[in-house]
Formats: C-alpha cells, sequence, structure tokens
C-alpha cells in the first residue's frame, strides 16, 4: 500500500507478504492479518532467524519497500491448538499430580477434588473438556461430577444428570453449566502469562462455595 508520501509498505506474515497501508503495525493487528486470534501470540522472526515474542498492545515501525518483508516476518506464537494443549496439562499436572488425560477430546480428570460440606460427597472425581477448536480463545464451559452429588440434601442448580454427553472415564456422570465471570478468562500468549487451565480448575472451587 502507498501512504500520504507515496511511500510504499509491505509486511510478511506466515511467508506471506501483504501490502500494508501505513508505517506501523501492532501486535493485534498482525494476528488480524494472519487470520489467528492474538491470545495465541505473535513471534518476530529476523533474518538471521532470530525470534521474539510481541507484547500486547506492542508497535511497529514499518520500512518502506519490498525489503523490510525479507527481513523481519511474523508468525502465530503457537503452531496449532494441539501444542497449546499439551503445555497446559503439562501445567495442570504440576499443580494435580494425580490427573488423568485423554488426548482423544482433550478429557481431563482431576481425582479427590475437596468440594466441602454441605456437599455430598465431601471430595470427589471432577472432569473437564478442553476446548478442540479455536483454545485458547475459546474458554472451556462446565465441569463433570460423578452422579449422585446433592448439597444440603437436594439437588443443586445448573446441574444435569446424566449429562448428555458422558466423559471417557468409569462412571455415570452429571454436568454443572458453569463459567468464571465476565472478563476473568484472559489468556496470554504463552501459558503462564494470562488466564489458563489451572486457574480454570482453581475457579470449580467458587460453584462448590456458592452451596446449592
Amino acid at each position: 500500500m502507498t501512504d500520504n508520501k507515496g511511500k510504499k509498505y509491505y509486511i510478511c506474515i506466515e511467508l506471506q507478504e501483504l501490502a500494508w497501508p501505513s508505517p506501523t503495525i501492532t501486535t493485534e493487528e498482525i494476528a488480524e492479518a494472519g487470520g489467528w486470534d492474538v491470545a495465541l501470540g505473535v513471534i518476530e522472526v529476523d533474518k538471521h532467524n532470530n525470534e521474539r515474542t510481541l507484547q500486547p498492545g506492542e508497535v511497529i515501525e514499518i520500512k518502506p519497500g519490498h525489503g523490510y518483508g525479507r527481513k523481519v516476518c511474523w508468525k502465530r506464537g503457537l503452531n496449532s491448538v494441539e501444542e497449546r494443549v499439551s503445555q497446559e496439562v503439562a501445567a495442570l499436572k504440576s499443580a494435580y499430580p494425580r490427573l488423568k488425560f485423554v488426548a482423544d477430546g482433550n478429557w481431563v480428570l482431576i481425582p479427590d477434588y475437596a468440594m466441602d460440606e454441605p456437599w455430598n460427597p465431601v471430595k470427589g472425581d471432577v472432569v473437564f473438556q478442553i476446548p478442540q477448536n479455536g483454545y485458547p480463545g475459546t474458554p472451556p464451559y462446565g465441569f463433570y461430577v460423578r452422579t449422585g452429588i446433592t448439597c444440603s440434601g437436594g439437588t443443586p442448580a445448573n446441574y444435569q444428570e446424566p449429562a448428555p454427553t458422558q466423559p471417557p472415564f468409569e462412571g455415570t456422570w452429571g454436568v454443572f453449566s458453569w463459567a468464571p465471570g465476565d472478563g476473568a478468562w484472559r489468556p496470554g500468549a504463552t501459558v503462564h502469562s494470562g488466564t489458563n487451565l489451572v486457574h480454570w480448575a482453581w475457579g470449580f472451587k467458587h460453584r462448590f462455595n456458592q452451596g446449592r
């Protein structure tokens, strides 16, 4: 593209050269132009193949002409949802060493999760599913417990048993319709730079603390 001084600007995103209408570009604009969620992050690669992760809101000055795109290129921070999920599961296992993970469907089981009174049982297995598309931009939703759970002797609100979809673990499962509050899910370009699945799992405690 040509600016008001007649200079033409080009950018390179994942090895594809694109015309750009201004002498600057932001991290978010790079992700949008590349077609991925900015939560995956943006990595800058220079002509020597040195890599640098851009910060959210960072503004990069573009030099005019095709040459700039041959010296600096950008790519998404993670190669795939699968890579991000693998890193997230590793973090979960650090917090919950007995965790079980089924890659077919991205199912996670946390054993003996503390529910406490007036819940019955006071602890039990909790299961959730990591989204298979769009993660981490798309957050998880809901979590599963074994059927028969009660709170103060009654059936909990926003809970269904048996769940329409059954996790791939032994037994019969019910499901809580649950999500963090507005704005609570804010993943970063890396697992530990924003909200992650460890925070998500900790959040189940908030639901149990709400009672029935």
